[in-house]
């Protein structure tokens, strides 16, 4: 307008920034201490989160690269573009030794943990890449003398918003003890098994999902198929039975992810000796009588896939990521090297696959995490209104 000065409504510069990068927030911590004070608020940390994940997904994977002297961890990352981009390695890495592992992903922080190759793990760490924050998680209350193995699970819960890491301790992979890390009181604690006892664990790690973590386990006198679900808030445990046609997810490769917002499962599943069909399953707890309890729903099943062997991994996207173990001859399968990881894409919507492949330069450890950069900091965590 003449002779005014330009300007623009705070409600519109607010709705520009969270939709930025962090990358760019950080640099404009300087423009002025309004804009700096407002990128340290939970309720624009929240927002900016909530726009990452819904708009600028990332699938990371672990990658370690082998040299003359020793292996080197390093994370890859695909963007929406498909273009294999890798993080920087957190300072305090080299200080513990070369080789993580990653846990899970939750609100762009991740889960770390050390690993020790004669014993369970010994040491975790928090790290948020896009802020670069790391911290520290002290060592668990006790090494348990009956344990042999462990699975560990990392995740939110907005009822209390907090960030905890779930301990399984395991023996003949029947968990023996549980101890659990808050971030926002820094310390371990143990909690009940509850309805844990005598149910064998077959995840290697926990899967976040609605603020819960959930395991794939085995009840073992009844030997019926459970998954093992955590909430994180109440810190209590809770047995998810399979339904009746569990016997073909227990003979077919599967993994525990999430859809629409909701707890799923993809498995591939096998009809004869030469067809191959990925399926999606929705998991949902219904509490209206009488049909309480949880109810498993299958939404989709993919065309014949072109590959002898995969395993599902994750949904990214609207579509099924799988790794592929064997192809058959075909025109885009014949272009891949012998020594690439490959990765099939199933789309949701179009039922179309696609087949790429990872860096050659990295050991593909057949972990994929959905990831999304955010502001969420290590340091403080505080509940709005408080």
């Amino acid at each position: 307008m003449r002779n005014e000065t330009p300007y623009l409504p705070q409600e519109i510069v607010r709705n520009i920034l969270v939709r930025l990068p962090v990358k760019s927030l950080i640099r404009f911590q300087c423009v002025c201490q309004d804009w700096k004070n407002l990128f340290k608020t939970p309720c624009f940390i929240a927002e900016h989160r909530h726009h990452s994940t819904q708009q600028n997904s990332l699938l990371v994977t672990d990658c370690y690269i082998s040299k003359c002297i020793a292996d080197t961890w390093h994370l890859s990352i695909l963007n929406r573009e498909m273009q294999f981009l890798e993080f920087r390695n957190p300072p305090i890495a080299d200080t513990f030794g070369p080789l993580w592992r990653t846990i899970h992903s939750s609100n762009g922080l991740l889960c770390l943990d050390l690993i020790i190759t004669n014993g369970p793990y010994n040491s975790f760490m928090l790290w948020n890449p896009a802020i670069r924050e790391v911290r520290q998680v002290p060592h668990f209350i006790n090494d348990s003398e009956k344990s042999d193995d462990s699975s560990v699970g990392f995740g939110f819960s907005p009822v209390v918003n907090d960030y905890k890491i779930v301990k399984l301790s395991l023996l003949d992979r029947m968990v023996v003890e549980v101890e659990v890390y808050a971030l926002r009181t820094g310390f371990w604690r143990k909690v009940k098994l509850g309805n844990l006892e005598v149910t064998t664990i077959k995840s290697d790690h926990g899967f976040p999902c609605n603020g819960s973590i959930f395991w794939y386990g085995l009840k073992e006198y009844d030997r019926i198929d459970v998954i093992v679900s955590f909430d994180i808030a109440i810190e209590v445990f809770t047995l998810i039975p399979f339904p009746t046609e569990s016997l073909a997810f227990e003979l077919s490769p599967f993994r525990l992810t999430m859809y629409d917002n909701k707890l799923a499962l993809v498995s591939a599943i096998r009809n004869n000796e030469s067809s191959l069909f990925i399926e999606l399953w929705l998991i949902e707890e219904c509490t209206n009588e009488p049909r309480e309890g949880w109810i498993w729903t299958k939404i989709y099943t993919s065309r014949s896939c072109p590959c002898w062997s995969l395993s599902p991994m994750i949904i990214w996207r609207n579509e099924i990521v799988c790794s592929v173990h064997a192809m058959h001859e075909m025109p885009f399968g014949s272009e891949m090297k012998n020594d690439e990881a490959k990765v099939l894409l199933c789309n949701l919507t179009t039922n179309e696959f696609n087949m790429f492949a990872f860096p050659t330069k990295c050991d593909f450890t057949n972990r994929l995490l959905d990831y999304a950069e955010s502001l969420v900091p290590l340091s403080n965590i505080k509940i709005e209104g408080q």
